[in-house]
């Protein structure tokens, strides 16, 4: 049997190092291939990533193989993907996530939903639908919390289509569900909503400033301390373990869940817990306030003649 290939994409954020480490749990013999906005001569192209780029070094004992000079915002460098892969791929592994996020999912305006999606969730499909692969694997998060209700601006979205998307095509596409863990992009977000709390603009401001003063608490650990409250309290009939705040180690597990055959659509990972879904019931109020934005979300599909 020829080794299965994987092509990582965001292999420098927390998720994606998690994903390469799970990989090579669970399949010894994978060709591995991930993507950086590095040159091949040691300069970088720009970026919008959040996440920074791979310290080559740090991840070559997990690689085969790195295309570089993709930029997600430029999407000519993701269509020239599949002209420097030796193998077909038979699982992406998608990590990438940018957007405006330090206000309410509900006031967040379609221009900044719009650019979140340029980022986050058109090349994935771009690149579904360029490679054709068995298995694709995203990432999400617990966007309806009220902890991230009320920072997640236009992410919330992204991350709605991300998991619609797997829920309609669970053979081909599946979503890892994460409770808060560090990164740096928790940072970033907190950093932002600390500059919205800071401003009182927009509602519920105040009173979340006014309990994170009076914590005594960095805005970042009184943060974390906050979601991870929400995360313990409204996900506790889930929960199968004592609650305890999510590490960057819980994603190896989840991610190796997801790669498993039988595994549903939806794989959340809270701690200790793990647990699958393969439906959206309930969706937020909150976001289909925000008409405009959640019609975008609701109106992507797979329509490739080798999925759905």
């Amino acid at each position: 049997m020829k080794p299965k290939h994987y092509l990582v994409v965001g292999a420098s954020s927390v998720a994606g190092q998690k994903a390469l480490e799970a990989i090579r749990l669970k399949d010894a013999d994978a060709r591995i291939t991930i993507t950086t906005s590095k040159d091949n001569t040691g300069g970088s192209t720009p970026s919008n990533s959040a996440q920074g780029d791979a310290d080559q070094t740090r991840l070559s004992s997990a690689v085969e193989t790195t295309v570089y000079g993709i930029n997600l915002a430029k999407p000519e460098t993701i269509r020239s993907i599949k002209a420097q892969l030796a193998h077909p791929v038979d699982t992406l592994v998608f990590c990438p996530a940018f957007g405006m996020v330090g206000y309410p999912a509900e006031l967040a305006p379609m221009n900044d939903v719009e650019a979140c999606f340029d980022f986050s969730v058109r090349p994935l499909l771009a690149l579904i639908d360029e490679l054709n692969p068995q298995l694709t694997l995203g990432f999400s998060s617990y966007y309806w919390l009220k902890s991230l209700e009320i920072a997640y601006g236009s992410m919330a979205f992204a991350k709605y289509a991300l998991e619609k998307l797997a829920v309609e095509n669970p053979n081909h596409i599946r979503v890892v569900r994460a409770g808060l863990f560090p990164s740096k992009s928790l940072r970033a977000i907190c950093l932002l909503i600390q500059r919205g709390l800071q401003k009182e603009n927009f509602p519920g401001a105040t009173a979340l400033k006014a309990d994170w003063k009076a914590s005594g608490l960095g805005f970042a650990d009184y943060f974390t301390q906050f979601a991870q409250g929400y995360e313990k309290a409204d996900l506790a009939r889930h929960l199968t373990a004592p609650y305890r705040g999510t590490e960057d180690k819980d994603l190896v597990r989840a991610v190796g869940a997801a790669l498993e055959s039988n595994a549903k659509a939806i794989i959340n990972i809270v701690g200790d817990s793990l647990w699958h879904e393969d439906s959206l019931d309930n969706v937020p109020d909150f976001m289909a306030r925000n008409q405009a934005a959640f019609a975008l979300a609701e109106s992507f599909d797979i329509r490739h003649r080798h999925i759905a």
